[in-house]
């Protein structure tokens, strides 16, 4: 028998093996295949900390890393960085903040940027400014060959061949007149034929057990009662404030929670993800837990604001270790998506100070194009597109501003080309967003805290490219919306490329916007130029009574279209146009763009299916898909599942608390569509009646299998 030394060896032996086995498996994967990470110390401390690592080990001072995880390599940052690295080893030296500098990485610019960044130099005043920690200053001398060599390391070869031969005109005219012809087709009715999308309800129901469709039958009554969806957050608050918050927990669980959300453990989780694969319906993962302004904001200073900035950080930081689980559980089911929510990876506030001066630099540029070419020349870039900006004033050589965004030197300037060259990702722009002293604008933080964001959405994207997990990035409130815009476009200029295996991020457009097919074409443009794959996801929105009436109590022109008829339109000349772009690519052998038609709304999905036989779009390699929510339009879902058509559905998961917001957005979208919910309500009703009475079921032919 073995001593009891040697049992005690053994044990540590196999303990030890057993923690290196998890912590292999739960880290995140290096950039490189082979060989050891390299290393550039800052002040000392751990070397390379992997993200897992950085989560699960505690707060410890951390090197700033050298590599990205992305699919490009970046080696040790240039001059052009010295005003970011010296903002980071400050950050280092200071409290509460040491835990975060690990996320303080500086982002990546594409090859046009730094172009324009090195043909640029002495474009800010020395009189006004931001404090010498982030003066542009220390980058404003760099040298023309670092800024190059930097941005060649962020795109292919191929793909800057393909952004230097692009079309440089007028991006959102021609659009129009390239897809006119379907436009006309997709606002019309739909053909009075023979319907390609024939729903059918008892091939979801059949899934269900009695009990549970007793519980559906009730989940979709109570959302047919408009007055009860809309007096059910006063009545949850009531029940907290009378300490009956168990009673109405247990209701919500087992009713709601249970018909619209997949669990809260990943056992639960993964089964039902599982359960919608072997019916032919892919998942969306995606963690329900939103963040939003704070209702009662009060601007905080000295201590107090480290505190909260910190706090924020942290609660950030748990956003991103979920988010990993996430990957995890997706990884679990082939073809997966999973969903991710910026607003989950950085400090809200964060984001509507660095969103806030994009629509009034829009408004400028439109005031500016006088003859609506969609151009601005020098002259009015200079007395109007620039002083819209908060920093705008502090701009010493406005020439050199707009010659870092005259890409090809022509004199003019178009949209794309103002989103490309002051973006934050370009460290020479970040001090046209620094606040004067005033509400306007950015704090100096924001910055590092940008920074951040971007790292975290950077890693989990990683995570989920090696797990073979598709991301799709949400849309969330309008005043968040352009900085989710920019980190979704920088994501998508990072991971898709490569050619259609490597689409890995889908950037969501709410077409109940009145701008959103503006934005959808810009953005498409920009990845023609910039040469990565466009991908989308359409949805019509889910916070228009929460827009409409912020912009009545602060009295600006509400961002959402006036009527329900005129957001029905947008969605559909959207995905015609998509459509049509993918037809073309696919007839010119070329990688077409991803679109991902989410919607109940099945007048768009027949017109969509129209399109796909009309223009013979082949859907083998998915570049057009379909989704739905969870426990909603089920009949659509499992109609397009037997037809083979790419359907999945958006599988929402987290603690009942975390989703609450969710689940009374879903009820009040159902009541918004009454009809609807009472036709869905007397289908179950009439399936327990059938069950309850041995009745068979006639059998139900799916046209839609025709595509």
């Amino acid at each position: 028998m073995p001593s009891d030394g040697q049992t005690q060896s053994s044990g540590r032996a196999r303990d030890e093996k057993a923690e290196t086995r998890k912590k292999a498996r739960l880290a995140l994967p290096t950039t490189e295949k082979e060989g050891p990470q390299k290393s550039h110390s800052v002040e000392g401390g751990t070397k390379n900390p992997s993200m897992y690592a950085f989560l699960t080990e505690g707060y410890k001072t951390h090197d700033v890393p050298t590599k990205k995880s992305g699919p490009h390599e970046q080696g040790p940052f240039p001059p052009l960085y010295s005003h970011i690295i010296a903002a980071v080893t400050r950050l280092n030296a200071t409290q509460p903040l040491r835990p975060f500098v690990a996320y303080a990485q500086p982002s990546r610019l594409s090859f046009i940027q730094a172009r324009r960044a090195a043909s640029s130099a002495a474009l800010y005043s020395r009189a006004a400014g931001p404090s010498p920690a982030h003066s542009p200053r220390a980058v404003s001398g760099v040298h023309g060959k670092a800024a190059v060599s930097l941005a060649a390391r962020g795109l292919s070869a191929s793909a800057l061949t393909r952004a230097a031969a692009a079309p440089r005109g007028a991006p959102a005219a021609a659009a129009k007149d390239s897809v006119a012809p379907a436009v006309a087709d997709a606002t019309g009715s739909v053909g009075s034929g023979e319907r390609l999308l024939q729903p059918d309800a008892s091939l979801a129901l059949d899934q269900q057990s009695v009990g549970k469709l007793l519980t559906v039958w009730m989940v979709y009554q109570a959302c047919g009662s408009t007055k009860l969806v809309q007096m059910a957050p006063k009545i949850l608050k009531l029940f907290e404030k009378l300490r009956l918050s168990w009673l109405s927990n247990a209701v919500v669980r087992r009713t709601f929670f249970a018909w619209f959300c997949a669990g809260e453990k990943e056992r639960e989780i993964v089964h039902a993800m599982r359960r919608l694969k072997e019916s032919g319906i892919g998942s969306i993962l995606d963690f329900s837990a939103e963040a939003d302004l704070p209702e009662d904001a009060t601007t905080a200073g000295g201590d107090l604001a480290e505190a909260a900035r910190a706090h924020a950080n942290v609660k950030a930081d748990a956003f991103a270790k979920e988010y990993f689980h996430g990957m995890h559980m997706a990884s679990q089911v082939p073809h997966a998506f999973a969903a991710l929510k910026i607003t989950g990876l950085a400090d809200p506030e964060v984001l509507y100070r660095l969103s806030m001066p994009h629509q009034p630099l829009r408004d400028a540029f439109l005031a500016a194009d006088h003859d609506n070419d969609g151009r601005v020349d020098y002259t009015q870039f200079k007395d109007t597109v620039l002083p819209a900006m908060p920093g705008g004033a502090r701009v010493a050589s406005p020439s050199g501003m707009f010659s870092m965004v005259d890409a090809n030197g022509d004199g003019q300037v178009d949209w794309v080309d103002i989103q490309m060259a002051l973006g934050m990702d370009n460290p020479l722009a970040r001090p046209l967003y620094l606040s004067d002293g005033g509400a306007y604008g950015a704090l100096e933080s924001d910055f590092e805290d940008y920074e951040r964001m971007v790292a975290r959405a950077r890693a989990v994207v990683q995570q989920a490219a090696e797990k073979g997990v598709r991301v799709m990035i949400d849309a969330e409130h309008t005043y968040f919306q352009p900085m989710i815009d920019h980190v979704a476009l920088v994501m998508q200029r990072e991971f898709n490329t490569g050619g259609s295996s490597q689409t890995l991020v889908y950037n969501t457009y709410q077409m109940y916007r009145t701008d959103a097919l503006q934005r959808m074409t810009d953005d498409y443009e920009r990845g023609v130029r910039e040469g990565w794959r466009f991908a989308a996801k359409m949805v019509r929105g889910a916070y228009m009574e929460l827009e409409r009436g912020r912009a009545a109590s602060l009295g600006y022109a509400s961002p959402i279209n006036p009527t329900l008829e005129a957001t029905h339109a947008l969605y559909d000349r959207g995905a015609a146009q998509l459509l049509d772009r993918i037809a073309t690519a696919q007839r010119e052998g070329a990688v077409p763009p991803a679109l991902f038609v989410a919607t109940h709304n099945n007048e768009s999905i027949e017109r969509v299916l129209q399109q796909l036989q009309s223009l013979q779009i082949d859907t083998s390699a998915e570049p057009v898909m379909f989704g739905q929510l969870l426990g909603m339009q089920d009949a659509t879902s499992y109609a397009l599942a037997k037809a083979n058509i790419p359907i999945y559905k958006y599988v929402p998961y987290g603690t009942l608390d975390e989703v609450m917001p969710y689940l009374i957005r879903r009820a009040q979208e159902n009541s918004a569509v009454a009809g609807a919910i009472r036709s869905e309500a007397a289908q179950v009703m009439a399936e327990i009646r059938r069950r309850m009475l041995g009745r068979t079921r006639r059998a139900h032919s799916v046209a839609t299998s025709s595509l």
